[in-house]
């Protein structure tokens, strides 16, 4: 029987009764949280809608680069003239070294310039208007229109032009922006 007391005592030791003086009698229910302290507030949306700041154009420019949208033109602005037939070409420079002895490191996949080869029949090139920024090429002739998104970013003010008269095609050649290019 002292046993069965033992047992007894050890099991209130364990799993005590609820006293009556404890926080559960405050009527709170049975959690209480530090949001349920003080008074309650309104709950107020912050207003985080963009505020968009224009800057004013610089030298003779109409529009800022910046404000002209990217990607293909829209539907009510479409291009009624043909497009010509043009090829994209990665150029990589190889000396003798690269050929012989494999010694530069230069890959397959490290290429130099980006060669864009419009072909433009019947085309002055007095006719050829011709605008190049570092992700798009714009050709306009009076007959042909092209607007080419580059596969990869180029240096469009290191780049060079060159028309090709007995053969009617504008060959672009523009240096790819290295990923490194800012070191020495």
């Amino acid at each position: 029987m002292a046993g069965m007391l033992d047992v007894k005592v050890l099991q209130g030791i364990l799993n005590p009764k609820e006293d009556s003086d404890s926080d559960s009698d405050t009527g709170m229910g049975a959690t209480f949280t530090p949001a349920q302290i003080g008074t309650k507030k309104p709950h107020k949306i912050p207003d985080v809608t963009p505020k968009t700041i224009k800057k004013t154009p610089t030298g003779k420019d109409i529009w800022d680069s910046e404000f002209v949208p990217k990607g293909p033109p829209s539907a009510h602005h479409e291009e009624t003239r043909k497009q010509p037939e043009y090829e994209v070409k990665f150029k990589q420079t190889v000396g003798t070294e690269d050929v012989f002895l494999g010694m530069s490191g230069k890959t397959e996949a490290s290429n130099d310039e980006l060669v864009v080869t419009i072909e433009l029949p019947g085309t002055k090139s007095a006719d050829i208007d011709l605008n190049v920024t570092d992700e798009r090429v714009d050709c306009w002739t009076p007959v042909y229109a092209l607007r080419l998104h580059l596969p990869k970013p180029v240096l469009s003010a290191q780049g060079g032009a060159q028309w090709v008269k007995d053969k009617d095609q504008l060959r672009l050649t523009l240096p790819l922006k290295k990923e490194y290019d800012f070191l020495p």
